[in-house]
């Protein structure tokens, strides 16, 4: 890896370093869904993937389940729906609210996305967990931080 001064900052660059990682993977994943014919960004994976399993759910599960905010679900699904891999429909309970499923080319097209996230799968699982526990460690630093958010464990240290 070339020397650079994000690499030199160590832990002061955490984010930038997280984030270029998620540059490359986002770069490279975009070009194996194109190789596939799937018109797709990995930043849908999370909840076309959720909605795939939960054949309908809405807005306020979604962001629950993926602790995202709800402005971001709303957004993300207008794009997906754009797409055509995802249609929103009325509760039948309560007909303000909106619920999300599979399009018929969701549908469609799911089984070449679940080809794609097997190999995808076992790549990350090779990558990330046999050599690194780069997962257990993201699992530790979330549940650490679930406890006590980075703000007020930067707050705390100023005391």
């Amino acid at each position: 890896m070339k020397q650079n001064i994000i690499n030199e900052l160590g832990a002061l660059a955490i984010g930038s370093r997280m984030r270029r990682l998620h540059d490359a993977l986002s770069r490279d994943a975009s070009k194996i869904y194109e190789e596939y014919e799937l018109q797709f960004d990995i930043k849908y994976f999370p909840i076309f993937y959720l909605i795939s399993r939960r054949k309908q759910i809405g807005i306020m599960d979604i962001a629950e389940e993926l602790s995202l905010t709800h402005p971001a679900i709303i957004h993300l699904a207008k794009e997906l729906e754009k797409k055509g891999y995802i249609e929103s429909i009325a509760a039948p309970e309560d007909q303000r609210k909106r619920m999300l499923r599979l399009s018929a080319k969701g549908k469609k097209s799911l089984p070449s996305f679940e080809k794609v996230w097997e190999k995808i799968g076992r790549l990350n699982q090779q990558l990330f967990e046999q050599q690194h526990q780069l997962l257990q460690t993201l699992d530790a630093i979330e549940q650490t931080l679930d406890e006590k958010s980075y703000y007020r464990r930067f707050q705390d240290n100023l005391k």
